[in-house]
């Protein structure tokens, strides 16, 4: 019998239509958090992934885009 390790899902920073920054989780339907910039809202991703151990953090740019980051800055 093999054992699964549960991850936490992925950390997704995203632009709004407003033009501020979120972050959310994989499938999350609510906003963890809501910044200004994207350097703010990925710093906040980033701080997330280490306290929580998410492995994958996500930043969707304005061009949509789709860049991994380290869990860690």
């Amino acid at each position: 019998m093999t054992r699964q390790t549960r991850t936490a899902p992925g950390l997704h920073v995203e632009p709004t239509p407003a033009g501020r920054w979120v972050v959310c989780y994989e499938h999350g339907q609510h906003p963890l958090s809501d910044h200004l910039t994207a350097s703010e809202a990925q710093a906040s991703a980033q701080l997330r992934a280490r306290t929580e151990g998410v492995a994958v953090v996500l930043l969707h740019d304005s061009y949509a885009r789709v860049h991994q980051l380290p869990p860690s800055a």
